[in-house]
């Protein structure tokens, strides 16, 4: 077998001399398998959005950036709702957000290498992937498998960091569509015009509907937890005016609804700020407007 960029199994310029070997550089059939079985996942995707002359190194299961909020409000189901695969190629690394099950949304942002300041690999409490850009920003991608830990150790020393940066200078959404770059907090694609999921809308939703942000955003599970949770609180709120305007006693009847109140707009106030960071991944409104995976 050649051990280069060649396009193999699933038809893409996969270099096989760093995908399907081990830290030492030894071929195994095992990471060929699982290697070539992430990639088909994400084969139509990959097709589109590669450049001429780049080639695939190596796929990585990992976990978004995250703000502290984000981990409080969400708790444990934060290792599923943000889990992501991260595509490194000899240009670049490929961020898709993903589903629990790794499947692939119709979602891609880049970090061209050039925009990289900074690139470490930390394994203290959790491996993760440290990344600050030029722009000054910084990232954290948490939760990588041993084993690709191990492997980005030794090919990171030989990516191009700090060459031929974009003007960007950091992490960024491309369309799925055209493939084109996304302007942030713009839902629209400037090239094709596609549209994505907005955060208007999202807002609207999650004081609406409970639960309805994060249906919107595409995270059911969260969506039927958070309905159960509001659908509650307000059963109680209405339980409390009702007993309230039944009873002579107003004081008693504030202090039993403004507690409730207090909690339904704080659980509103969180649905908000999750479904903001779940709509910033920029999801086409229509799901079969854009590509098809």
């Amino acid at each position: 077998m050649r051990m280069g960029a060649q396009p193999g199994l699933v038809d893409l310029p996969v270099n096989e001399g760093i995908c399907f070997t081990t830290k030492k550089n030894k071929f195994s059939e095992k990471i060929k398998k699982e290697q070539t079985e992430i990639l088909k996942r994400f084969s139509p995707f990959l097709k589109k959005v590669l450049d001429p002359g780049e080639e695939i190194l190596i796929a990585v299961k990992a976990t978004s950036p995250m703000t502290f909020l984000e981990q409080f409000t969400i708790g444990l189901l934060i290792v599923y709702v943000k889990r992501c695969m991260l595509i490194l190629t000899n240009k670049r690394i490929l961020h898709f957000p993903t589903r629990a099950d790794f499947s692939p949304r119709q979602s891609v942002a880049q970090v061209p290498y050039g925009d990289i300041e900074d690139i470490k690999l930390s394994g203290f409490l959790t491996r993760m992937l440290k990344m600050e850009y030029r722009s000054g920003k910084k990232e954290k991608f948490y939760y990588i498998p041993s084993r690709e830990f191990k492997k980005l150790k030794t090919l990171m020393p030989t990516l191009p960091i700090g060459i031929h940066p974009s003007a960007v200078l950091e992490r960024h959404h491309l369309c799925p569509k055209c493939i084109g770059p996304l302007q942030k907090s713009v839902f629209s694609c400037p090239n094709c015009h596609l549209e994505f999921k907005n955060l208007k809308q999202g807002i609207k939703l999650s004081l609406l509907i409970p639960g309805g942000g994060y249906f919107f955003a595409g995270h059911p599970m969260m969506g039927v937890a958070d309905g159960i949770v509001e659908t509650i609180l307000l059963i109680a709120l209405i339980s409390a005016l009702v007993s309230g305007f039944a009873s002579p006693h107003l004081a008693a009847t504030w202090a039993a609804v403004i507690p409730i109140v207090f909690i339904l707009s704080l659980e509103k106030m969180i649905t908000i700020y999750d479904t903001k960071h779940f709509i910033n991944e920029y999801i086409p409104a229509d799901k079969d407007a854009a590509l098809k995976f």
